[in-house]
């Protein structure tokens, strides 16, 4: 019974990825819906909130921050990124004087240096997480992507 528990154990403990949380649509949908799509390379990341906001938080889940990306546009396959603005991510501040931290799986890194995909529906900031079509620029991705802009169609 011993055994059993440490096998249950660990294999909770085992990376997984949290995609299965989200409802899968094609990324085709989401291109032909959005009214800009670039590729660019994040240069800035800045907390939203002031960093004693966070400190003085009460709960762990008032610890989740805002951090807004400045990402400069490489490659525009439609409408004008400069309507967009800025690309906004979550992140959970981790206060380093805190006996326990909190992990929070479902959270993506974006940082200085990551070349995305922005994917944004209307004017004003695009959302960067796991379950919105903004991602990173991987090869799969690219391929998608391009086979939806192509001149063929």
């Amino acid at each position: 019974m011993k055994r059993l528990y440490v096998a249950c154990a660990c294999i909770a403990l085992l990376p997984m990825t949290a995609s299965a949380v989200c409802v899968i649509e094609p990324l085709e949908s989401k291109l032909q819906a959005a009214e800009t799509v670039y590729v660019g390379t994040v240069v800035k990341s800045a907390l939203v909130p002031r960093l004693e906001e966070l400190r003085s938080a009460a709960t762990s889940n008032d610890r989740r921050t805002t951090i807004r990306h400045a990402v400069e546009p490489e490659i525009v396959f439609k409408g004008d990124p400069s309507t967009v603005g800025a690309v906004l991510s979550t992140w959970h501040y981790s206060d380093p004087n805190a006996g326990r931290r909190a992990v929070v799986s479902e959270l993506t890194t974006l940082m200085p240096g990551d070349t995305i995909l922005v994917v944004a529906e209307s004017s004003g900031p695009a959302r960067y997480e796991l379950c919105t079509a903004s991602r990173m620029w991987t090869t799969e991705t690219e391929k998608a992507v391009r086979a939806h802009f192509s001149p063929a169609r």
